[in-house]
């Protein structure tokens, strides 16, 4: 069908809706509407139809729909301002990459971990008795040089202790116990006297009534946020070495930063020994090694490409 013969159809097409309004001149106006709106619509189905063929032109201003194809880690996205968002300047096709990096370090700080747990009949009789070993705790660390500045109250806790009780019977308290948890913080940059001192405080602690221990090592603040800044500057070299070569695979160009989150993970290794409660009536000294420690970060950047 050529565009002359469409032209025809449409010509007696309203030569027929010009008749069919003489005749229903006389009928009510929405059946003659619709008789006039079932002509218009067959009128538009041939056109479309042969719109629709192969190989029949489309006339100027028709939208031709393209479809973009996923590779990898490339996303598609719709571009400017037909974007679905309305934003043209947050819509790139980008690519998203992991980086991580680490920095390994000799640990200047010991945090001993110090309690004090006592049971007794009555609350009165726990809480009296559990302050009166904290006391002597405290006054033991002093003394080996330990001041309070360094010792800080991180826990306190009173609890009911009840009898076993099974199927129907109702518990019964049979006591209470006080747990009294301080920590102590010792610092050296010296590994060596690090070890040291942590052990003469857990030796002398124990020896003073302290029946739970536990260490960990860490870095001062100040020197904690230098090694992070350069473990993440490791990170997002990582992430943007890998991107750099998955965009020159797909033959295109970085040409910025969508987006980036950072998680960093770092994990003290805790030192923790059931043999700290008869570490006080041996003569040997409990050793105490602070080895590498190590801080991990990661990062995951999504960068525009074009």
């Amino acid at each position: 069908m050529t565009v002359l013969q469409i032209r025809a159809i449409n010509e007696r097409a309203v030569k027929q809706s010009m008749d069919t309004n003489r005749r229903t001149a006389g009928m009510p106006i929405t059946t003659a509407a619709l008789i006039v709106a079932v002509a218009l619509l067959a009128t538009s189905t041939a056109y479309f139809a042969y719109q629709a063929k192969p190989g029949n032109s489309t006339s100027p201003g028709t939208v031709k729909v393209y479809s973009l194809p996923y590779v990898g880690n490339v996303i598609p996205v719709a571009s400017g301002s037909d974007a679905q968002t309305g934003d043209s300047s947050s819509a790139a096709n980008s690519i998203t990459v992991s980086g991580a990096g680490g920095v390994s370090y000799i640990p200047n700080e010991a945090l001993v971990s110090v309690s004090v747990v006592t049971s007794n009949n009555t609350a009165e009789e726990a809480t009296s008795t559990d302050a009166a070993a904290t006391v002597s705790v405290i006054k033991a660390l002093n003394g080996i040089g330990v001041s309070n500045s360094s010792i800080e109250t991180q826990g306190y806790s009173l609890s009911a202790n009840y009898a076993n009780c099974y199927s129907s019977c109702i518990p019964q308290i049979i006591g209470y116990s006080v747990t009294n948890n301080l920590q102590v913080n010792i610092t050296s940059s010296i590994p060596s006297q690090l070890g040291l001192e942590a052990g003469r405080v857990i030796d002398t602690a124990v020896a003073a009534g302290a029946n739970q221990i536990s260490l960990s090592f860490s870095e001062t603040n100040s020197v904690l946020a230098v090694l992070t800044n350069g473990a993440l500057q490791q990170a997002v070299a990582s992430a943007y070495g890998q991107a750099q070569v998955m965009a020159s695979s797909l033959g295109v160009k970085i040409t910025g930063v969508v987006s980036a989150t950072e998680g960093s993970s770092y994990t003290p290794q805790p030192y923790e020994g059931l043999a700290l409660y008869t570490a006080a009536t041996s003569t040997v000294s409990t050793p105490i090694l602070p080895g590498t420690q190590s801080i991990s970060v990661s990062v995951q950047v999504v960068y525009a490409i074009g």
